[in-house]
């Protein structure tokens, strides 16, 4: 009888030992996926931010490049007529002042043409980037949210099951 203790003990401490084992081995799976979906969730934030960023620095380019280039040729040339215009007659002295007010608005409609169409497009862009950014994260921790509720389900309901079934074995074992 000694010897069968024995070997029901070597069985029990088995099961116990296998048991504790599948519950490490499931533990470590759910730190894993978890650990792989946060890291998926950096990822996705990491690039739309990267994209946001881009675009925002497009249109800075943009901007620079308007500010040298258009506007400041309009500049200049409302300038150069005004400095030759001033060294003529007195009687043209209205008309050079007419031409520098028509360049100086021309370049102002262009600027406020350009901030309004171009500058409002490329921001309603990055916002609709950052906006898709904020959906996409909240979907990727909801998910992780959810398969971690699951996991930690089919770890309670492995305990119980392993407690239940070690509780009977052992009341049948010594018969309470």
């Amino acid at each position: 009888m000694s010897e069968e203790n024995n070997n029901l003990e070597e069985n029990i401490e088995d099961t116990v030992e296998n048991t504790s084992e599948a519950l490490d081995d499931k533990a470590s799976e759910v730190t894993d996926n978890s650990n792989e979906s946060i890291d998926n969730l950096k990822d996705k934030a990491s690039e739309i931010a990267d994209e946001a960023k881009e675009k925002l620095g497009d249109l800075k380019n943009k901007a620079e490049e308007f500010i040298k280039g258009d506007a400041k040729e309009a500049l200049d040339n409302a300038k150069a007529k005004a400095s030759e215009l001033a060294h003529e007659a007195e009687e043209k002295f209205d008309d050079l002042k007419e031409d520098a007010k028509e360049a100086y608005e021309k370049a102002k409609q262009k600027t406020t043409a350009f901030i309004n169409e171009d500058g409002k497009e490329m921001i309603d862009d990055a916002k609709e980037a950052l906006d898709k950014a904020k959906v996409k994260a909240s979907e990727m921790a909801s998910e992780a949210g959810e398969k971690l509720e699951d996991f930690a389900d089919d770890a309670k309901e492995v305990i119980e099951e392993t407690t239940k079934k070690t509780k009977n074995f052992f009341q049948r074992l010594f018969g309470k």
